[in-house]
């Protein structure tokens, strides 16, 4: 039997353009049902209970439309939403998360951001804004990994949606990756002390200004492999982190440099 994901009613009526609740008014399934075939004589007389010849119905007290008579906007934000509820659920995302993630994206559809980019990567840079804001550490590498979204769109998006809609973001605390890259690395624990101790040492120094936090945790991670005899190869690292060799080689010797001055 089919459920209202909205209100969790189990009045779902079906109609030429779909599913939809009787309760909320929600469009449950867009996907048109084959109908019968009626004479024009029989269409102008012709609707379901509750809805008029307009295409609109009451549900308590309001007027609902029916999913073809939405606007293009409408339509656009109607299907976000649902794949938006499909990121969340891969990513394992908290509700608050994801509906600040769906504001920020109709604040985006709202200003016309989305004009001339595609909705994807507006999309998964809204939901890589939210994880910042709820202050859930995940790289733009995890965000689209079960997407065929390249890291690289998503951040273009992401930028254009922090600057125009005036998104105050705290950075990531670098310290918020180790345990997770060191679980995936299964590191000793005299290891990841060296880690956290590297980047705290590293915490107002200017070679972390501007820098993913997710590098200067690798390559942290990398210094402290070779320091311990926990050794671990870039290639490893790299894996584990999503970041690249060239970027952890790079970053560790400025590290080193700092720690042996």
């Amino acid at each position: 039997m089919n459920r209202c994901p909205e209100c969790g009613g189990f009045e779902i009526d079906s109609c030429s353009d779909g599913l939809h609740c009787r309760n909320c008014g929600l469009v449950v399934d867009d996907t048109p049902i084959s109908t019968p075939f009626l004479p024009d004589n029989k269409k102008r007389s012709a609707s379901l209970p509750g809805t008029s010849i307009a295409g609109t119905m009451p549900m308590n007290g309001r007027v609902i439309k029916h999913y073809w008579l939405l606007t293009t906007r409408e339509k656009n934000l109607f299907k976000s939403k649902k794949q938006l509820g499909r990121i969340a659920s891969k990513l394992r995302l908290p509700n608050s998360v994801e509906k600040d993630a769906y504001f920020i994206f109709k604040s985006a559809v709202d200003k016309d951001l989305n004009v001339g980019r595609d909705n994807a990567s507006m999309l998964y840079a809204s939901v890589y804004a939210s994880c910042i804001m709820h202050n859930i550490p995940k790289t733009p590498l995890e965000i689209v990994a079960h997407s065929d979204m390249s890291r690289k769109r998503m951040l273009s998006s992401y930028k254009i949606i922090k600057e125009k809609l005036n998104l105050h973001v705290n950075p990531i605390d670098p310290l918020d990756f180790i345990q997770r890259f060191s679980s995936r690395l299964q590191l000793k624990q005299e290891t990841i002390s060296l880690v956290n101790e590297i980047v705290g040492n590293l915490k107002g120094n200017p070679i972390i200004v501007g820098k993913q936090p997710k590098t200067i945790v690798a390559s942290a991670i990398y210094i402290a492999t070779k320091m311990t005899q926990d050794k671990r190869s870039q290639r490893e690292v790299a894996n584990a982190t999503g970041v690249i060799e060239v970027t952890i080689r790079k970053r560790s010797h400025e590290i080193l440099e700092i720690l042996e001055s």
